[in-house]
Protein backbone atom coordinates (compact mmCIF):
# COMPACT_ATOMS: atom_id res chain seq x y z
CA UNK A 1 0.00 0.00 0.00
CA UNK A 2 1.25 3.45 -0.94
CA UNK A 3 -0.18 6.89 -0.31
CA UNK A 4 -0.77 8.25 -3.82
CA UNK A 5 -1.94 11.62 -5.16
CA UNK A 6 -3.20 11.93 -8.73
CA UNK A 7 -4.18 14.87 -10.92
CA UNK A 8 -6.06 14.10 -14.10
CA UNK A 9 -8.15 16.42 -16.30
CA UNK A 10 -8.36 19.08 -13.60
CA UNK A 11 -9.36 16.72 -10.79
CA UNK A 12 -7.17 15.72 -7.87
CA UNK A 13 -7.44 12.69 -5.60
CA UNK A 14 -5.37 11.40 -2.70
CA UNK A 15 -5.50 8.08 -0.89
CA UNK A 16 -4.02 4.66 -0.21
CA UNK A 17 -3.62 2.41 -3.23
CA UNK A 18 -2.39 -1.13 -3.69
CA UNK A 19 0.70 -0.91 -5.90
CA UNK A 20 1.94 -3.89 -7.92
CA UNK A 21 5.69 -4.63 -8.19
CA UNK A 22 5.62 -3.60 -11.89
CA UNK A 23 4.58 -0.05 -10.96
CA UNK A 24 7.24 2.70 -10.64
CA UNK A 25 5.76 3.62 -7.24
CA UNK A 26 6.48 0.16 -5.82
CA UNK A 27 10.20 0.84 -5.30
CA UNK A 28 9.64 4.00 -3.28
CA UNK A 29 11.26 3.81 0.16
CA UNK A 30 11.55 5.99 3.25
CA UNK A 31 11.44 9.72 2.52
CA UNK A 32 11.60 9.33 -1.27
CA UNK A 33 9.14 11.14 -3.51
CA UNK A 34 8.32 10.34 -7.11
CA UNK A 35 6.29 12.09 -9.80
CA UNK A 36 5.11 10.16 -12.86
CA UNK A 37 4.25 12.31 -15.90
CA UNK A 38 1.88 10.70 -18.40
CA UNK A 39 1.68 13.06 -21.38
CA UNK A 40 1.03 12.94 -25.10
CA UNK A 41 4.74 12.22 -25.54
CA UNK A 42 4.78 9.64 -22.70
CA UNK A 43 1.33 7.99 -22.86
CA UNK A 44 2.24 4.44 -21.81
CA UNK A 45 5.60 4.65 -20.05
CA UNK A 46 5.77 7.83 -17.92
CA UNK A 47 8.59 10.28 -17.47
CA UNK A 48 9.74 9.53 -13.89
CA UNK A 49 11.25 12.12 -11.53
CA UNK A 50 12.41 10.59 -8.25
CA UNK A 51 14.39 11.98 -5.34
CA UNK A 52 14.66 12.58 -1.63
CA UNK A 53 11.65 14.07 0.10
CA UNK A 54 11.75 16.38 3.07
CA UNK A 55 10.96 13.86 5.80
CA UNK A 56 9.37 14.58 9.16
CA UNK A 57 12.15 16.72 10.69
CA UNK A 58 12.52 19.09 7.74
CA UNK A 59 8.76 19.37 7.27
CA UNK A 60 8.20 20.09 10.98
CA UNK A 61 10.88 22.79 11.03
CA UNK A 62 9.34 24.40 7.94
CA UNK A 63 5.87 24.42 9.49
CA UNK A 64 7.29 25.82 12.74
CA UNK A 65 9.11 28.59 10.82
CA UNK A 66 5.83 29.48 9.06
CA UNK A 67 3.99 29.67 12.39
CA UNK A 68 6.67 31.91 13.90
CA UNK A 69 6.67 34.12 10.80
CA UNK A 70 2.85 34.44 10.93
CA UNK A 71 2.91 35.29 14.66
CA UNK A 72 5.33 38.22 14.22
Amino acid sequence: MKFVATFNEGKASVGLQHINPENDLYHLYGKDNVVLFYTLRYPEQPLVVKGAGAGADVTASGVFADIVRAAI
